[in-house]
């Protein structure tokens, strides 16, 4: 990609989660956004007078742009993908990447032969305590315990399942930490405010051993973002939202650290042999979403693949779909 000019990007969906995505982007220096294009005629007109960024048509905005950022609803993905990957453009598709695996595969297999990339959005990748975890440690869990939840929202992500719209986050991030085909799905949900599934809990079980219990709801009076880790000789809860994590790490030792033993347990036997050290990880926060722009940049800058890329973004997807079948099957019994 030639750096002697501006990053041109063109936008889809001002919605309310394309709104950040515009901000974010006319926050970046090195990045022109060309335009948007959104259904929306109230959109038309008011976006070019408060942000100053034109509105075009959809085949128009794929002309004048290098990168396209898709920001619709689900459903309208591929086509808007397809288009820009054929006439040789990078994208950045929000999650979930598209409604199905075959569009998912065809978008990857469009951007080989054309050569362009893809981003998928999965920007809890790019959240700071995830960095400076992966920066200092190495994550291999055996068991991963993840809650992902909120009020209801019936103007956004309710066209598709929370497995689409919340857990696929942590869908994500557990594939990441756990490079091993899947061994068994079992899967529970229901439809409470939409007519989707808004409620989900799924026990994954991979190959290795490793389990992973994942739960989601978009019906809950709260929000919530924490994972928990159990490894070897570690473990680690992961507070998203707070952007912070706490590290218990045993290793042995003629004299344990017996505030740091404390806690974890609330009887330190005789004997005890080992020493459980804690750090609490809080590194400086950053806006993730511009990193994850930034970093989409980057690849293209290089000819690398994205952090986020659309395997992952498949990968994710896959699992999330499979999930759903489960939830269906015991439903149908």
């Amino acid at each position: 990609m030639n750096r002697q000019k501006k990053s041109r990007v063109g936008i889809f969906g001002i919605g309310q989660f394309g709104i950040h995505h515009l901000k974010n982007w006319l926050a970046l220096d090195d990045v022109e956004l060309v335009g948007f294009c959104d259904i929306d005629p109230l959109k038309q007109s008011l976006i070019p007078k408060e942000y100053g960024v034109p509105f075009y048509n959809q085949s128009e905005l794929i002309q004048k742009a290098d990168i396209i950022d898709v920001v619709t609803p689900t459903s309208a993905h591929f086509e808007i993908a397809a288009e820009a990957l054929e006439a040789g453009h990078s994208v950045f598709v929000e999650k979930p990447f598209t409604e199905t695996l075959a569009q998912a595969e065809k978008l990857i297999e469009l951007g080989k032969k054309y050569g362009a990339k893809i981003a998928v959005g999965l920007i809890e990748r790019f959240n700071p305590v995830i960095t400076a975890l992966h920066e200092i440690l190495t994550l291999r869990p055996a068991f991963i315990e993840s809650h992902r939840m909120g009020p209801f929202n019936p103007y956004r992500g309710t066209d598709v399942p929370v497995m689409m719209e919340l857990m696929i986050h942590d869908i994500d991030l557990i594939l990441h930490m756990v490079p091993y085909p899947l061994a068994e799905i079992r899967a529970s949900g229901t439809k409470v405010l939409s007519n989707e599934i808004d409620i989900v809990n799924a026990r994954i079980e991979f190959a290795n051993g490793a389990v992973a219990n994942v739960s989601s709801s978009r019906v809950t009076p709260s929000k919530m973002r924490k994972m928990r880790l159990f490894q070897e000789n570690q473990y680690v809860s992961i507070d998203f939202i707070e952007q912070k994590a706490d590290v218990y790490t045993i290793d042995s030792a003629e004299i344990s650290d017996e505030t740091d033993n404390r806690r974890i347990m609330v009887n330190i036997p005789d004997g005890f042999n080992k020493s459980i050290h804690y750090q609490q990880i809080k590194p400086e926060s950053y806006n993730a979403m511009q990193r994850e722009f930034r970093s989409f940049i980057k690849a293209l800058e290089c000819d690398k693949e994205p952090i986020v890329s659309g395997e992952d973004g498949l990968r994710a997807l896959s699992l999330a779909i499979q999930i759903e079948e489960q939830i269906s099957k015991i439903a149908g019994q």
